[in-house]
């Protein structure tokens, strides 16, 4: 039933996007659209994470379409702005150590300034886009937080911001639009938060949990509209293990966890390794949900809803 009820709700809505196709309509009026400016997210990189044990060996890129609605002749600019969100502020002071007291959010550091001529006019759209590639090193550098890397904390934020400067000194960015903008049309958060992880040159042995859910109530599709593989672990001893909910929707390929709505499973990772190398095949309908926790029961990694293929990197700063 599942993908009949999945069937007749995306033939619906494939009706409506065409009906929508011919023309760049707006949700805005004209006159609105004289005073707007958009940057679209054309693609981004995910999962955003900077590896605080090897900050060199992150990268951060996003790819976006300046829309000025008037041929791109009212686009000046782009600004990129970076911050740090400190999340781990002890305000009960009940930890041993006094290094999370005190909050070291960071406002606002500029990065860089990237004018209009920079800009590549995309064969698809006639619009100009651009490609902004920020190195984790680079990041904490503009932050002035190298000095001070120790009392950054596993979970806490470095954003990028983005702001679109017109000619006539106009900026839009994500503190001055609303939601006709940041939603699905526009696609133009002008934000993108990177979260701060650990990833160790071995893994800690034990059992790692892995709680799973599935909104639908029907198991994991993951690569397949019927199934796909689970979560996949591929240890350095030749080793590969995958936990997954099963989908009725077809045999599956390996042990999955008997429960269409929510489960657990464990991975266990035996003393002596090199490497676990964490892989996630991806979200088909966009229900799968799941959290890991290390063998100390810290919580190492979080997807949500609709989160794309790739590699899952272990926050593992406290382990």
């Amino acid at each position: 039933m599942k993908k009949i009820n999945k069937l007749l709700f995306i033939l619906p809505a494939l009706l409506i996007v065409a009906a929508c196709t011919d023309e760049d309509k707006s949700p805005f009026s004209l006159s609105a659209l004289e005073q707007a400016a958009v940057l679209r997210t054309i693609d981004v990189v995910s999962p955003r994470n900077i590896n605080k044990s090897a900050p060199e060996s992150s990268e951060f890129f996003v790819e976006v379409e300046a829309d000025d609605f008037q041929d791109g002749t009212r686009f000046a600019s782009m600004e990129v702005y970076l911050s740090l969100l400190d999340n781990f502020v002890d305000v009960d002071g009940d930890t041993e150590t006094e290094l999370d007291d005190e909050d070291i959010s960071i406002p606002d550091v500029l990065f860089t300034t990237i004018p209009a001529s920079e800009f590549t006019i995309s064969t698809e759209s006639g619009k100009p886009r651009y490609r902004l590639s920020i190195n984790g090193a680079d990041a904490i550098s503009t932050l002035n937080i190298g000095d001070n890397l120790s009392r950054v904390d596993g979970g806490d934020i470095i954003r990028v911001r983005l702001a679109m400067i017109l000619e006539d000194g106009s900026v839009f960015t994500s503190s001055n639009v609303n939601g006709n903008v940041t939603g699905q049309f526009f696609a133009s958060g002008f934000q993108y938060d990177n979260t701060i992880v650990c990833i160790l040159d071995s893994p800690p042995a034990g059992d790692y949990t892995v709680v799973m859910q599935d909104s639908y109530g029907d198991g994991w599709q993951t690569s397949s509209n019927s199934g796909g593989p689970g979560i996949t672990v591929t240890l350095s001893n030749g080793d590969e293990i995958q936990v997954g909910l099963c989908s009725p929707y077809e045999t599956p390929s390996y042990p999955c966890t008997d429960d269409a709505s929510a489960g657990t499973a464990t991975v266990t990772i035996p003393e002596g390794l090199t490497s676990a190398d964490w892989f996630f095949p991806g979200d088909f309908f966009g229900e799968i949900s799941f959290q890991i926790y290390a063998p100390s029961g810290n919580l190492i990694a979080s997807y949500d809803a609709g989160s794309a293929e790739g590699p899952i990197p272990l926050n593992l700063c406290n382990e």
